[in-house]
Order: structure tokens, then sequence, then C-alpha cells
């Protein structure tokens, strides 16, 4: 039989993996688009004919494809032997999407027939010692998708969290590696989710995601294919734009590691130690691949960071020097992507009174798992520890006490070095000039960083505390993001401005018939050309060239040094604007003012609830009382800290202009061979070329 509708291939040797699996996904009740399946047999007709597509296959498959629902087909691989415990094949064996016609329908079934063949598939069996004993393919109706991704129903570094990742449209790109997906960590028991990371383009199909209902509508889905199948599941899903959920593929994890008996003693122990990587948040800042330079800015500053914040806090200099080896392994990379040391990090957190519930709110802050990090110092008498804590209490109170001047002084710090380094002066500053500009760059990130540093601990700490209190005071299930909701729509944020500023900007565009043509037919080079030489667009020049003065250092991988920012290449910005230009409905003002009534609505009847739950004997409710508070005070730590944040992108966008002006005059010199190749040295090998304490100054160009 050439042709089985998809509900039928149930026999892997018939239909192959994928096809096998996706019958018991429709059997269980999941959504699987309509589809059929073009069997193991036809293949194996093919290969006996050797004379392309055979007339009875051809016959058979035009007459089932025929018979789907109108519109595009996505023919896929569905090898035998694919899909496995064993191996999985994912993204090595093609899928053709998009196909219309017969003709289109014919050289797409070759094609994926033809891949089994392919370099990299027989790379893929060598390397695995594992072969695909045949191949059929599962023809379906193509998903008008809108957002996709892969979901594991168990984590690979966390057991009781699934790990979820998305990109735009098919999921193709993501399962190939070609895209950086956005990122999702979901609570198996309660479903709880946190963005651990967007995509590397945002995109407006996100929103029928990032939502409390679809997340819990795929996490339960997924629990149910991985009881379906009585393993943890990689599981391939998409979005259409009417936002309704489907399932297009699931397959055992074959990554996932038995944990160790600990009653069978034939194999010795480990010596090495487990080391946890993580790269939640840090992959927001550092979404690509960083360069050296970058590299060895941020190991310095995460050194200083950790350390100068124990000191701010009041944390014994004996816990200071206990804690060293730690500090310098905050950070690490892994495939040239920066992680962060959770091992590292937890010993630094744990070593302070109370470690254990600072590690804790650490990891709810940033998105990460917990760690087993080793922690080995003798404790002092309870007298001194409890000495100890009153001091830090003393002095984290100082600390907090002052904390909007803190980073006001913060900001004038920046603002400072800002206005020395203005790229329109570059230009004329000597070597030793800029030599020094890099020098105060780098005291500012290890020396002048604690006012920042302080936002972001306040903030951590806020946060986890009021989660905790809400969770105990609020303790259903559909209550544990409760805390979020309070704190959406916050005023004075000036992370939303740019989005703000950018649809004002489009709708100057969109008032203006000609630049709105321009908008909508050009590139972004031309219109920009055309922009600044025509005078009917005067208004939207002044407009843009304020945002980029004012705004244009912060955007996507704004601190990577290796990405130049709008001011220096504004085509992006370009491309976003006619984007925000072809939108219709609620600006972001609206939403934000929606949202701000929202918020405001959920914090009064919190408190009221809580009021309610006082003793009668009581004036007023300590819990309302303390919920309050922290809440106001974790507010304000997020203002300041997104204020800090902002004079951050700012200093690093500073940063890569003076490297690149350092660089061009030691090409000039011939001590580089590019002005860019400074990206490629650390920052201790760029203060000893420029101040002619290289070793070898003259091999340097050549490396």
């Amino acid at each position: 039989m050439n042709v089985l509708p998809l509900s039928e291939a149930v026999e892997h040797r018939v239909a192959g993996g994928k096809a096998a699996n996706l019958a018991r996904l429709i059997a269980s009740g999941a959504p699987v688009p309509d589809g059929f399946v073009l069997t193991n047999a036809a293949l194996q007709h093919f290969v006996a004919e050797q004379e392309g597509l055979p007339p009875d296959v051809e016959l058979d498959v035009v007459a089932a494809w025929l018979r789907l629902s109108p519109g595009p087909v996505i023919v896929r691989s569905s090898a035998v032997g694919e899909d496995s415990s064993e191996a999985s094949f994912a993204g090595q064996l093609d899928s053709v999407p998009g196909v219309t016609s017969e003709a289109d329908l014919r050289a797409a079934i070759m094609q994926v027939w033809e891949s089994q063949w392919s370099a990299r598939v027989l790379a893929y069996q060598s390397a695995r010692a594992t072969y695909l004993a045949g191949m059929a393919i599962v023809l379906q109706r193509q998903v008008d998708a809108r957002v996709s991704g892969v979901l594991f129903t168990q984590s690979p570094t966390s057991p009781s969290h699934m790990l979820l990742e998305y990109c735009e449209g098919l999921g193709e790109a993501l399962v190939s590696g070609a895209v950086n997906p956005g990122r999702i960590t979901i609570a198996r028991r309660d479903f709880r989710w946190k963005h651990d990371s967007p995509p590397e383009q945002r995109f407006p199909g996100e929103a029928l995601l990032l939502n409390d209902v679809q997340v819990s509508a795929l996490a339960g889905l997924a629990l149910n294919i991985e009881r379906t199948f009585g393993a943890a599941q990689d599981i391939e899903w998409t979005i259409d734009a009417q936002g309704t959920l489907w399932v297009v593929q699931s397959r055992p994890i074959t990554t996932l590691t038995a944990p160790a008996d600990p009653s069978d003693h034939s194999r010795p122990p480990d010596p090495i130690p487990l080391v946890a990587w993580s790269n939640a948040n840090v992959n927001e800042n550092f979404p690509q691949p960083i360069c050296p330079l970058l590299y060895s800015v941020a190991r310095a500053g995460y050194y200083h960071y950790f350390r100068n914040l124990g000191r701010a806090f009041g944390v014994a200099e004996r816990r200071l020097t206990a804690m060293e080896p730690a500090l310098r392994q905050i950070i690490g990379v892994h495939g040239a992507r920066m992680y962060y040391n959770l091992t590292s990090i937890h010993g630094v957190l744990r070593s302070v009174p109370y470690g254990d519930l600072l590690a804790a709110w650490f990891n709810q802050f940033v998105g990460a798992d917990d760690s087993e990090a080793d922690v080995h110092e003798a404790k002092p008498p309870r007298a001194y520890q409890a000495f100890e804590v009153a001091v830090i209490a003393a002095k984290t109170t100082w600390q907090y006490v002052f904390l909007t001047k803190r980073v006001e002084e913060f900001e004038r710090t920046v603002d400072r070095f800002a206005l020395q380094t203005h790229p329109a002066g570059l230009g004329a500053r000597s070597q030793a000039a800029l030599h020094a500009d890099l020098r105060a760059f780098m005291d500012i990130r290890c020396n002048r960083w604690k006012n920042a540093s302080l936002a972001d601990a306040g903030s951590m700490v806020c946060y986890g505390l009021l989660q905790r209190l809400l969770a105990r005071a609020f303790p259903a299930a559909d209550q544990q993001a409760l805390h979020n909701t309070l704190l959406k729509a916050l005023p004075d944020l000036v992370s939303s401005r740019p989005a703000l500023e950018m649809w004002q900007l489009s709708r100057i565009i969109r008032g203006n018939d000609a630049l709105h043509r321009l908008m909508r037919d050009a590139d972004a080079g031309d219109a920009l050309e055309q922009i600044e030489a025509d005078s009917r667009f005067t208004e939207f020049r002044t407009a843009l060239t304020t945002y980029l003065d004012d705004w244009g250092f912060r955007c996507s991988a704004e601190l990577m040094l290796t990405v130049p920012s709008f001011q220096e290449d504004p085509a992006p910005l370009v491309d976003l604007l006619r984007a925000y230009a072809g939108m219709d409905g609620e600006s972001p003002a609206d939403l934000l003012r929606r949202q701000t009534d929202e918020r405001v609505r959920e914090t009064a009847q919190v408190l009221r609830d809580l009021r309610q739950r006082r003793a009668w004997w009581m004036p007023v409710s300590p819990s309302a009382l303390v919920v309050g508070t922290i809440l106001r005070w974790t507010q304000r730590s997020i203002q300041l800290r997104e204020r800090a944040r902002l004079k951050q992108a700012l200093l690093y966008s500073r940063l890569r202009r003076v490297a690149l002006a350092l660089g061009q005059r030691l090409a000039g010199s011939g001590r580089l061979q590019e002005p860019d190749d400074i990206f490629f040295l650390g920052v201790e090998e760029i203060d000893l070329i420029a101040s002619g304490g290289e070793m070898f100054p003259d091999h340097i160009s050549r490396l």
C-alpha cells in the first residue's frame, strides 16, 4: 500500500517513527493537522524503479493530496528509526513547506527521499551507530503558523520544570538551529512560567503564546502527551493566526541522563566536581556570541559587582576572602555564548547569613535553576553570627535609605563619561586620550558600579519578598503570579519610553502620505537618503534625529559591543518604524493606561482582602501593612533598576565607539590589520598595546 491516512499510520516499519507517533497523538485526542502518509513501500518501489516517481505512487499520492483541505501542504520525513528513544534525527532530514501544485508535490517528495542519503544524515548515523531502515513521508495541511516551537516536558537542567523554545512562523528554523529562539520555563506542578529570554528578533505573534491561558493549555497538553507515550517528550507545536494550538510532532527526549544508582559501587565516583551553568537572564543582555573584549569586561565587572555589594552590605572580610575563588568564576563561555556559573554564584550567596534564601531569590529573579554549591566554612558562634547579621542589617539599611540619590549619582557618572566620549569628538582624540577613556570605562565598571548594583539587588530581594508574602496569603494555583500583576505598567519606567516615542514617530509617518508610501515601498537605506534630502519630511527628520540622540543607543543586543546601535546604523530602526506604521488599534500609551488601571484595581483588591483578615481587636492589618510596604519598595526599586540599566546601555554604546576609534589608531600604526580587530583582544591586551607594554607588539596584527 502506497498511501495511508495519518490516523491509521500506526506501524513504524510501514509509516516511520514520526507518522506512527502522530497517529498515537490523534488517537489520544491531541490537535494534529490533517494529513496522510506515503509509506516506506513507495520508497522501496522508487528505489527498484530508479526512474523518478513511479506512476502508481504518483497517482495515489496526488489523489490523497487533492482530498486534503485546500491550501498549502508541508511534506515531511518519517524515517524508520527517526524520532526514536535512541536518536531523534531532529533537523537532519528535509521538510518542504508551502507545496501548492502537483509539480511542487513531486519535487518535494523526491527532495525528502533523497535527504536520507545526504552527507549530514550519513555522518549523524555514523556518529551514533544508529541507522535508518527506510523512509516514509508525512504530508499534512500546513498550519498558517504565527509562532512555533518545541517543548521539552522535562528540562535538561531541572526535572521539575518544562523548557519551551519558540520562534516566528514555522518551527523548522528553530529545529535546524538557524535562529536563536525565545525561552520559557514552566513548572510541571502548577504551570507557573517565566519568560527567560526573548527570541533574536521580536515579533507580534508572541502575544498569542505569552499569556497564562495559552501557556497553561500547552503545558497541560504536553503532560498528557507525556503520559500517552510513557516518557519525557520533545514536542513540536505551532499556533495559527486564530490562536489555535496544534501539535505537529512528538518524540522521546534523547539527551536526558538517568540518575546514578547510589547502591551501585561498580564504578568509581567522578573526581571532577559538577558545575551548573545557566544562560537565564544573561541571554537577554548578551543574546549573540560574544567577543573577547566583551568577555574580559564582563569577567572583571561581575567579580567587582558581587564583591563590592558584599562590602556595601557589611559582609565580613573573612567571608569575602573565602568567596574569592568563586567570585573570579561568576561567568563562563560555552559555544561563544556567556553563561552564569550558578555553582559559583550560589556559593557566594550561601556564604553569607541567610544565603540559602538569597540563592532562592536569585534563581526566581533571573529564572535559573538551583545548583549544588559546596560551602566549606566552619560556622562561628551564634553570638558572633547575630552580631554579623546586625552589622549587615544596619549597613544595608543605610545603603537603601538613600538609594534614589545613589542611582542619581551613578547616572551623573555615566553622563559625564558619555559627554567626554561623544562620537562627534572621538576622531580628534589622540591614542593616549582614547586609552584613558578605556581605562575610565573600566574604572566605572569595576569601582563605581555599586550604586547601580544596589538597585539590582534591591529589586531582586523585594521581588522575592513580595512573591513569598503573596503566595502565603493567596495560595490558590491561579494566584501564584499575583506579584507580577501588581508590578505591571509601573509609572515612570524609562524602559517603556522608546516604544512610546517610536509609536509617535509612526503616527507622523501615517500623517504624511508621501512619507507613508516611501516607508512602505523603499528599502531602509533609500528611505533614509530621501528623508534627509526631501523638505516634505522635515517634521519627521527632526523627530527622528531627536529620537536617535535620546534613545538611539537602546536596541536589541545593545551590550554586545560588536553590534552597531541605531545611532550608528538607523536602517533597522526604519524597519521597526515601518512595522509600527502598519499597526492600528490600541497605542502603547493606551495599553499602559489600561494595564495601569488593572494594576491599581488589583492592588486595591489585594489590600482590601488582607485588611478584612485582621483580628477584631487590631486597629490595622499587619499583613496588609507589610504587603503594601514591600510592594511600594519593589515598585520603586524596579524603577531605579531600569534607570540604571538605561545608563548601562549608554555606557556600553560609548565603549564600542571608543574601542573602534582606538582600533583605528592602532591599525594606522600597524599594530592591528583592521580597526574592528580590537574586539578580538581583551582589555588587558589592549591596555598593554596602547601603552607600549606589549611583549611582542609587532606580532599582534599577524594573529
